[in-house]
């Protein structure tokens, strides 16, 4: 029987840390703050499934939408069309073997193993091991990697982006655009990376002639390009059964938090949260949220801009986009989970780490109490992210 490799040991004992340590906290989060949901069906759907609360919390709030969709689909339900579908159809296969919600999470768990391999993987191409290593400790201790295990798509959909861009990283542009097209149907922020990949294969090639490259390459351009389907395919159907192809988007208002259909600059969000911060009193979960979602969001923008030399261009036009896109709907909610997407700032945040040891234990403490406390407010029905 082949031993495994001392690197996947390390991963395999960091993600039973973090996995165990969330359900823990999720185990005894009633000491520390009393059960509120904020979200529709918590009694409803939640409660029926006869697990044990601290469990079937990892379903909070989105949570709630993919099990309905995976249950009844998306007709004769109002506003879950703004969630995509690749996950809540994981869901309805998963409920062949298991309760949904159960399996939905035990999944999710095991994905995020798988992740973490990923991720590794990805980030020992520009990294040293021990970068990669600190790159990956980075991402499991962020505030918010406890939406990895909830019955969210987080890490599904960034486990298909790391997978199109190691595809891109060896050549292999068709699989690069089918993992483009599973998370364009996966969600809204799928999509970017088709501009991303054409830019990738661009870096790769720089130096020959566009007309070089579009005659011996233009099968790889086609590959690239089949990222598109997903987010086409979903638009279709939406047009063909509510007669409007953007419906994912204009439902996005419905879901509170401030969204608007009207495009909002960034500039203008941030202002508006200035002014919460400055005006809002007192102090209480809502506050934290609301400065949370604001300091993550410039600490994550500011390293993209700061840094960007030391970020592949592929990287850094995702990163960016993927950052920009959910700003536009005039709010910074959910932005701090919205950050998990931007996975050069975790490459970016292993590199420091390694260099400035001391520095290093101090953040990643201070990132795994906010995870805490996170984790805390989410399964207790307080909005996160």
């Amino acid at each position: 029987m082949a031993k495994l490799a001392p690197w996947i040991k390390r991963l395999i004992i960091a993600w039973l840390l973090w996995r165990l340590g969330l359900w823990l906290v999720a185990g005894i989060a009633d000491q520390f703050l009393l059960y509120q949901p904020s979200f529709p069906y918590a009694d409803a759907l939640l409660a029926n499934t006869h697990l044990p609360r601290w469990l079937y919390s990892w379903g909070n709030f989105d949570g709630v939408h993919y099990l309905t969709i995976a249950e009844l689909g998306y007709l004769g339900t109002g506003s879950i069309q703004a969630f995509f579908p690749v996950f809540p159809l994981i869901l309805k296969l998963l409920a062949w073997f298991s309760q949904p919600l159960l399996s939905g999470i035990v999944f999710n768990s095991l994905l995020t193993l798988l992740l973490l391999v990923a991720f590794y993987q990805l980030a020992k191409l520009d990294q040293t091991q021990n970068k990669a290593w600190w790159s990956v400790l980075a991402l499991l201790a962020f505030p918010t990697s406890l939406f990895f295990g909830a019955l969210y798509s987080e890490s599904l959909f960034l486990i298909l982006i790391i997978g199109s861009f190691w595809m891109a990283r060896k050549g292999r542009w068709w699989l690069a655009g089918s993992f483009a097209l599973l998370a364009s149907a996966t969600r809204i922020v799928g999509i970017l990376l088709v501009p991303a990949l054409l830019v990738e294969f661009w870096w790769q090639h720089r130096g020959e002639s566009w007309k070089k490259i579009i005659t011996k390459s233009f099968h790889h351009l086609i590959g690239i390009l089949l990222g598109c389907l997903g987010l086409g395919t979903y638009m279709f159907y939406l047009w063909k059964n509510f007669g409007d192809p953007l419906y994912f988007f204009h439902v996005q208002s419905e879901f509170g938090a401030g969204r608007q259909e009207s495009l909002i600059l960034l500039p203008q969000v941030i202002w508006r949260y200035l002014k919460i911060l400055w005006t809002a009193r007192p102090f209480d979960w809502k506050y934290f949220s609301y400065l949370q979602d604001l300091l993550l969001s410039l600490g994550g923008l500011g390293a993209l801009l700061v840094w960007w030399k030391k970020i592949r261009p592929s990287y850094l036009v995702f990163s960016l986009a993927a950052f920009i896109l959910p700003t536009l709907t005039g709010t910074l909610s959910s932005m701090p989970r919205y950050l998990l997407v931007c996975f050069p700032l975790f490459m970016l945040l292993g590199e420091f780490y390694q260099k400035k040891l001391g520095w290093s234990y101090l953040l990643l403490t201070v990132s795994a109490i906010l995870l805490i406390i996170n984790t805390i407010l989410f399964v207790q029905g307080y909005w996160v992210a």
